[in-house]
């Protein structure tokens, strides 16, 4: 079974009946345009990634400080850090879209990026939400 090919960087479904010599997993593009706007947005990609690390881990301990805060006081502790820490979490996506290579192939760079974005803004909200409950 064949997948259909996509541009690599905006998603477009590319022609032609197949690509000898093409291995499946190496990107394909539908202008010289897009591949340097790609390789450029992975250049980008690439030199952010440590910040990209450092919201995640951040996100992770304040989510982890909730739920052990909240243990330690008997199950009534403040979803404060935890509400921070989704936040934080969502501000790291919507800022730094980083997503695997299969989805940059399943949809394209574009709109993978897109999609960790709102992805990103749905757990912003989701964040600002438990903040809002903790006062």
């Amino acid at each position: 079974m064949t997948r259909k090919r996509i541009c690599g960087y905006c998603g477009k479904p590319l022609e032609g009946a197949g690509y000898p010599g093409i291995k499946e997993k190496e990107m394909c593009y539908c202008s010289p345009e897009c591949r340097k706007k790609h390789e450029a947005a992975l250049v980008k990609i690439r030199k952010n990634l440590k910040w990209f690390a450092a919201g995640i881990a951040a996100s992770v301990l304040l989510v982890l400080h909730s739920a052990f805060a909240g243990a330690a006081a008997g199950g009534e502790g403040t979803p404060l850090s935890g509400g921070i820490g989704m936040s934080l979490l969502g501000i790291t996506l919507l800022l730094f879209p980083y997503c695997t290579p299969e989805t940059y192939a399943m949809f394209g760079y574009v709109r993978t990026t897109r999609l960790g974005r709102g992805m990103g803004i749905l757990i912003i909200l989701f964040g600002l939400w438990m903040l809002w409950k903790a006062f």
